[in-house]
């Protein structure tokens, strides 16, 4: 019985020489290696949060919120950025919290929780703002931080004359000193904190949560005509299927929660205010032989060209056309696919040639992938790279990847971070750097600080003017006469 079976066994290999079936365990088992590579590098860096199992419905609000504390402990687990004093400090946080649980407003508990998570002090392992603000009554109007100054661009109908105005105040607290009284709720930089921060004026119980409150909430306002007044606004219950909108990507068309709301309309016809609804485009400038990039964020669109597709494409007629400058405008680019972009962002020092020039336009609200891309794009041609606009909405080291997840209860939601990268540095670790950023576009660069200052003011905006295109075109005009 045993010589059949070994006879079966030995068949295929009177047949097939030896050495042919040598390479094809060779073959498996590099390809196997990779495989297994890649399982092992999505459990470590895309671990799924478990849902809280054996947790009854809960009866009283104390008991609510202790089972999402219970339920928060699973960000301790998965956050690989923490060391023993982070956590240490992440466990200090939450056990205030844990002690006035009984005594909190919601707003107080979302903040306290916000708070915990900003104990990491990493830019992507933070609360969800739009999420946390989503429950509450807010006011009739949306606004936006613009040069630092809080201007408002939606508004509610019955509110028009508010459209543009500027806040100067919210309770008498100068409104850039209302926005930091949340600054401790959310890690990474300020420039990031700002793009997110008008959520929280907008929300009266939010405002009630730092102590910013009154017998009413009294804004203070230079309207478009000059003219100073003051306004006490009733807030509004939250609209059901109203879409959640980030501060930030207000001065954009289009980026309004309904079709309840009223924009702000600029002037003008603005590079980047154009092609509302198209998340990548590009434009030639022949007065500059440059080519204009608009990418709005890094995942494909709504046109039916996925943007892997649109990099190919436009890579190609960039080749071919050859402009001596290319400008990259990541000003609304709040993150996505890294991997998506990289064939564009390393080719354009190429595509330029030694004599030409790359021009990455960036604001707070340039995150995640839109940092990388502006990293590789620099790292390929690091003397002919000049970076315009303002600073850029996160450090050049932080983590990344991991998972969003949402509290059972309060709907709290936040993320954890599990993949490094190091923009300056290089990154080393096999399960401590995200296989993206070590194994197949590491790049290194000195800084992505500011070269050239064109923050894009609310004057400019309305007027329909660019300070980052006039800056470019001033900078271009400077070393032809040179």
């Amino acid at each position: 019985m045993f010589a059949k079976i070994w006879w079966v066994i030995r068949t295929p290999f009177r047949f097939v020489p030896w050495r042919v079936w040598l390479v094809g365990l060779a073959v498996a088992a590099w390809f196997g290696r990779g495989f297994l590579l890649i399982v092992a590098t999505v459990i470590v860096f895309h671990p799924i949060p478990v849902p809280p199992i054996f947790q009854g419905e809960p009866e009283t609000v104390l008991e609510a919120r202790t089972q999402d504390i219970h339920h928060f402990r699973h960000v301790r687990r998965n956050e690989r950025s923490l060391d023993e004093i982070a956590r240490a400090r992440f466990d200090a946080e939450l056990d205030r919290v844990r002690s006035q649980l009984a005594e909190m407003t919601d707003a107080e508990f979302q903040l306290g929780l916000a708070r915990v998570q900003a104990t990491i002090d990493n830019g992507h392992s933070n609360a969800s703002a739009t999420r946390m603000v989503q429950p509450f009554p807010r006011l009739p109007l949306r606004s936006t931080f613009m040069n630092e100054e809080l201007r408002v661009l939606r508004v509610l109908p019955g509110f028009e004359e508010l459209l543009g105005a500027l806040v100067t105040h919210i309770n008498d607290e100068p409104a850039l000193e209302a926005a930091f009284r949340f600054r401790d709720a959310f890690g990474g930089n300020d420039a990031s904190f700002l793009s997110i921060a008008p959520l929280f004026l907008e929300t009266p119980d939010f405002l009630r949560a730092v102590d910013l409150d009154g017998d009413e909430i009294v804004y203070r306002l230079v309207l478009s005509d000059g003219s100073i007044v003051e306004r006490t606004l009733t807030p509004v219950d939250p609209e059901e299927g109203a879409r959640r909108k980030y501060p930030g990507g207000l001065p954009l068309p289009g980026a309004v929660e309904s079709e309840r709301w009223v924009g702000f309309a600029p002037g003008g016809d603005a590079l980047h205010l154009r092609q509302p609804g198209a998340g990548y485009w590009m434009h030639y400038l022949p007065e500059l032989d440059a080519a204009y990039v608009n990418l709005r964020f890094n995942i494909s669109d709504d046109s039916g060209e996925s943007l892997v597709d649109w990099v190919r494409r436009t890579t190609d007629e960039l080749a071919a056309i050859g402009p001596k400058v290319i400008i990259v405008d990541q000003r609304f680019n709040t993150g996505g696919d890294l991997t998506q972009t990289h064939i564009l962002m390393t080719a354009l020092g190429e595509i330029v040639g030694p004599d030409g020039r790359i021009y990455l336009l960036a604001s707070g609200n340039t995150f995640s992938a839109g940092i990388v891309n502006m990293a590789m794009a620099k790292d390929g041609a690091p003397d002919r790279t000049i970076i315009v606009g303002e600073e850029i909405g996160d450090r050049l080291q932080f983590w990344a990847e991991g998972w969003w997840y949402s509290l059972p209860n309060s709907g709290f939601r936040a993320r954890y971070s599990t993949g490094f990268y190091d923009l300056q540095n290089g990154c080393e670790g096999l399960f401590r750097c995200h296989w993206g950023s070590r194994h197949i576009f590491p790049v290194i660069v000195d800084d992505l600080d500011v070269d050239i200052s064109a923050p894009l003011s609310f004057e400019a905006y309305a007027a329909g003017r660019d300070p980052a295109i006039e800056a470019i075109t001033a900078f271009e005009a400077g070393l032809q006469s040179d």
